[in-house]
């Protein structure tokens, strides 16, 4: 599961964050800068991982087209972060130009970006934008789920959003009955990976995969 950036020059980026300053040891907006910029960041900089640190180990920060090429065998999630029509059809002209559009799964919070995304690359699996979720959730808990349209195949989400709780048996159960997977982020807590794995969840998205 991955997040994905795009460059002032259109690069796609792996990185979680708007900008460089919380994981590497530059700043700035990923958008405001080239990929020849960025390309120089130490991504092992500004954190220890299990007490080690990784500055100066020459870690920096992968393009999502040399991830994909990294790691072809691989199914993959990743999330379109910007909300713009560039950075969708610069996902789907990577993840065709890979050969990888029946490995990929592809996400965002955003309704814009998914829409483009969608109608770009049809042939790539898409999961649910935020509000697909929230229409597609309470009208699981009413018992009404068929009424919410959506074309995607999976859901991903936390366990609780704005007031409602997403790890419920009626929402699990109407995605199953739609042929949806459902897959929870950010599960660090092993007693939430256990209750979840219970209730049925499909996938755990955590940050200490073993």
């Amino acid at each position: 599961e991955v997040d994905v950036q795009q460059a002032a020059d259109g690069v796609l980026v792996l990185l979680h964050d708007d900008t460089l300053d919380r994981t590497t040891d530059l700043s700035g907006a990923v958008a405001e800068k080239t990929w020849a910029e960025i390309e120089v960041a130490d991504a092992g900089a500004n954190r220890l991982i299990d007490g080690v640190d990784y500055a100066g180990e020459g870690i920096g920060l992968p393009r999502f087209e040399e991830a994909l090429a990294r790691h072809s065998q691989m199914r993959w999630v990743a999330e379109i972060k910007p909300n713009t029509e560039d950075a969708a059809r610069a996902m789907c002209d990577t993840i065709t130009a890979a050969g990888m559009t029946d490995k990929v799964l592809v996400g965002s919070f955003h309704k814009d970006a998914l829409t483009h995304f969608r109608a770009a690359c049809p042939a790539v699996a898409t999961s649910m934008h935020q509000g697909e979720v929230a229409q597609f959730a309470i009208a699981a808990r009413l018992g009404i789920s068929r009424l919410a349209r959506s074309p995607a195949v999976a859901m991903q989400v936390p366990i609780e959003a704005s007031g409602i709780r997403l790890a419920h048996p009626r929402i699990l159960n109407a995605a199953h009955e739609r042929g949806m997977r459902v897959q929870f982020w950010t599960i660090n807590d092993p007693d939430e990976m256990a209750m979840l794995i219970e209730l049925g969840a499909d996938g755990i998205i955590t940050d200490y995969v073993p």
